[in-house]
């Protein structure tokens, strides 16, 4: 890209190489169509192959989102407002900076470092880096103080806004020192969804730092654990009984999927496995025991400490809702290496009382057995 081009799309010159992309080709009655993800496609793997490239940029009109929408889709991402920047039939039109860069991370940084910028206005980012990501979201450590999480997920079940009302909930309704996020930022819609909230110090238990820990650090450890899932398993949770997640329901229509879709391509092996597991699915108890509002999801990597390794705070709660009791002791009781081990699990479990811990280890069996299946759904 000419050094010019650098200053007019108030791009940082670097040793990298840049190329730059008009987004009208041909007549201009197809310029809103965009040149279509094919062919974006296409010029992406040239400039890798032939020229080496680390970034693309273009300056689409704001005027034109079908066009946008192409480039988003391609894999380009907004990074900048570009007020009137370019002239067109007498009149300064405002643009996007766009970006596609082959490391993607940074692009991500850039994008959402926008994003947060023009969806609250008063909030400036100073520094902004990828602390972690999943399947359908990242997660960012901003100004070194606030975490900032961004869904592109369209599932309402696993979505912010549920997310955001259970945090809402917990907040209003917990009586514990131990922290869980807060939110102070939110803008949720179909196609993107972001929440904020201030980092919750700590250092996250491994297995590794519990060995090192004394025997009475690990008791009271224990029962910090124990204390927080009573508190939050006893809450009525009358106000979010919309946040319902039937675990046995979810596995049998998934069963249902797989039948009508590629269960006939699987092996003997697989078809044998997954019929065995529906047989045990369809003759236990276990879920027909109490319901509760559930973390669902946990495990070692939510929970945090503080320095003296008492429970300061859990984060995550994404997966959360009104299911079986049994969901939030399944990663306790794990044997592995993520995870401390049964023993842990068991120790809890007697702590928090007025529980059936063999049907808690039969609740944890079930779901690990279907783990491989689950791996074969999605």
């Amino acid at each position: 890209m000419y050094d010019e081009l650098y200053t007019d799309y108030h791009y940082p010159k670097t040793d990298e190489i840049v190329y730059g992309m008009d987004q009208f080709i041909g007549e201009p009655n197809y310029w809103s169509k965009g040149i279509g993800t094919r062919y974006i496609k296409l010029i992406f793997e040239f400039l890798k192959k032939e020229r080496n490239a680390n970034a693309v940029i273009l300056d689409p009109h704001k005027n034109n989102p079908r066009a946008i929408r192409a480039y988003q889709k391609s894999g380009f991402r907004i990074i900048e407002d570009l007020p009137e920047h370019e002239l067109h039939e007498g009149k300064k039109e405002d643009c996007y900076l766009m970006e596609y860069r082959y490391d993607d991370n940074a692009t991500n940084v850039k994008a959402m470092k926008y994003l947060i910028e023009h969806y609250f206005d008063n909030f400036k980012v100073d520094s902004i880096e990828i602390i972690g990501s999943g399947y359908d979201s990242v997660a960012y450590l901003v100004n070194n103080e606030y975490i900032f999480k961004t869904k592109f997920s369209t599932d309402k079940k696993k979505g912010y806004a549920k997310e955001k009302a259970i945090y809402n909930f917990l907040n209003t309704n917990l009586e514990t020192n131990v922290k869980i996020p807060n939110i102070e930022y939110s803008y949720i819609s179909d196609e993107l969804s972001i929440l904020g909230y201030k980092e919750i110090k700590g250092t996250f238990l491994t297995p590794e730092i519990y060995s090192t820990m004394s025997e009475e650090e690990q008791n009271l450890l224990k029962r910090d654990i124990a204390s927080f899932l009573r508190q939050m398993h006893g809450l009525d949770y009358t106000d979010i009984s919309e946040c319902t997640i039937d675990n046995k329901q979810n596995v049998l229509e998934e069963y249902i999927l797989l039948r009508e879709t590629i269960y006939n391509d699987l092996t003997d092996i697989e078809k044998d496995y997954i019929e065995s597991f529906m047989e045990r699915l369809n003759a236990t108890t276990v879920f027909e025991g109490k319901k509760c509002l559930c973390h669902n999801d946990f495990s070692c990597n939510h929970l945090l400490l503080d320095g003296n390794n008492r429970l300061t705070g859990i984060i995550d709660f994404g997966d959360s809702g009104i299911i079986d009791e049994y969901c939030d002791f399944i990663y306790l009781l794990e044997d592995s290496e993520e995870e401390i081990g049964t023993n842990f699990g068991e120790d809890i479990l007697r702590m928090y009382g007025n529980i059936d811990i063999e049907k808690a280890k039969e609740y944890q069996d079930i779901v690990e057995e279907y783990y491989p299946i689950e791996t074969i759904v999605y």
